[in-house]
C-alpha cells in the first residue's frame, strides 16, 4: 500500500522537456477545443494532477494491480497478436493463435503503466465521451482507468475486446472487484467482433486501440471505425513506434483525411476526427 500512495503522490512524475514544452504550447494554438483537452490531459498527467475523488479510484486499481504483480499463478492463453516486436508471426498465426503459458504477473507487465494509464483516464475525463471501445483488454488494468473516468464524469460506458479466455476471464473478475459495471468485456478475436461491436453501439466517441501490434491490422482496425464514429471522435492508439509496421501503420492513420489533428506522444498517438476543423495538423511531442 506505501508503493502504491508513492506511487499517487507523484513518485513517477516525468520531466518534460524543452521541445516538448514548445510543441505543447503549438498544439494549445490552434485554437481548437479537442487540442485543449488534449493538452490539458497530458498536462494533469505530467503534473500527476489528481482531484480527491480521482485518487479513490486509483489507489483501488493499484491495489488490483498490485496483487496481479504478486501472482505466480500460472496461465495459459492463446496469443492472436504479433507478440514481440522481433517477432515474424504470419497472418496465419496470429489468426490461429498462439498458446503460451505465463504467470499472471508476467501478463500483468502487459498493461499500461501507471503513467500511460493516467494518461488514457485524463483524456476521458476530458473529452467525456459516452460509447468508448477498446481492442485489448489484458487483465483490465487500462479498462478500469478509463471507465472510472466515467464513473466520475457521470456518464459513459466501455466495451473491451479480449481473444485469450484467462485474460478474459481474470479482467471480468478485476472489474467486478471494483465495482465498474459500466464495462462490458467481450470474449474473441478481434476480426471476429469488432464489426457487429461496432455496429450494435454505434456512433462510437472514443476508442483504445491496444493489443495485436501489427500495423496491416491496426490500420484494417481503424478504417473499421470510421463508417461508426460519432462527428467528434477521438481515437487512441497504443505502441505506434513499437516496430517497422506500426510506425507505418501510425505514417497511414495520420495521412488519412479524416484525422485532423494527430499526436505522437511516442508510446501512444491520439487522433481526432472532426470534419468541423478544416485543416490538418500532426504534432509531435517527445515526452520522455
Amino acid at each position: 500500500m506505501n508503493l502504491i500512495i508513492s506511487i499517487i503522490k507523484g513518485v513517477l512524475r516525468k520531466p518534460v522537456g524543452y521541445i516538448a514544452k514548445m510543441k505543447l504550447r503549438k498544439l494549445r494554438n490552434i485554437n481548437n477545443t479537442a487540442s485543449d483537452k488534449i493538452v490539458n490531459a497530458i498536462d494533469s498527467t505530467l503534473s500527476n494532477s489528481i482531484a480527491p475523488e480521482e485518487k479513490i479510484w486509483i489507489e483501488r486499481i493499484e491495489e488490483v494491480r498490485s496483487a496481479l504483480n504478486d501472482s505466480f499463478t500460472e496461465i495459459t492463453i492463446t496469443d492472436y497478436g504479433a507478440g514481440k516486436s522481433s517477432f515474424k508471426r504470419t497472418e496465419k498465426e496470429m489468426y490461429e493463435g498462439v498458446v503460451t503459458t505465463m504467470t499472471v504477473s508476467n501478463a500483468c507487465k502487459g498493461s499500461k503503466s501507471y503513467f500511460w494509464a493516467l494518461m488514457l483516464f485524463n483524456l476521458v475525463r476530458e473529452f467525456k465521451p459516452s460509447i468508448c471501445i477498446e481492442l485489448g483488454t489484458c487483465l483490465g488494468i487500462s479498462s478500469a482507468y478509463q471507465a472510472s473516468a466515467q464513473k466520475i464524469n457521470k456518464k459513459g460506458s466501455i466495451i473491451t475486446l479480449e481473444g485469450a479466455d484467462a485474460l478474459y476471464s481474470l479482467s471480468k473478475k478485476n472489474l467486478q472487484k471494483l465495482g465498474l459495471d459500466n464495462v462490458t468485456v467481450v470474449k474473441g478475436r478481434f476480426q471476429d467482433n469488432l464489426e457487429r461491436i461496432l455496429n450494435e453501439n454505434e456512433p462510437i466517441d472514443y476508442a483504445f486501440i491496444d493489443g495485436h501490434h501489427d500495423g496491416k491490422a491496426t490500420i484494417s482496425y481503424f478504417e473499421s471505425f470510421i463508417p461508426h464514429l460519432s462527428k467528434k471522435a477521438v481515437i487512441v492508439f497504443d505502441n505506434i513506434l513499437w516496430s517497422k509496421g506500426m510506425r507505418y501503420a501510425w505514417k497511414k492513420i495520420t495521412e488519412n483525411k479524416n484525422v485532423k489533428i494527430s499526436v505522437n506522444l511516442r508510446t501512444i498517438g491520439i487522433c481526432i476526427l472532426d470534419n468541423d476543423i478544416e485543416n490538418k495538423f500532426r504534432f509531435r511531442v517527445p515526452l520522455i
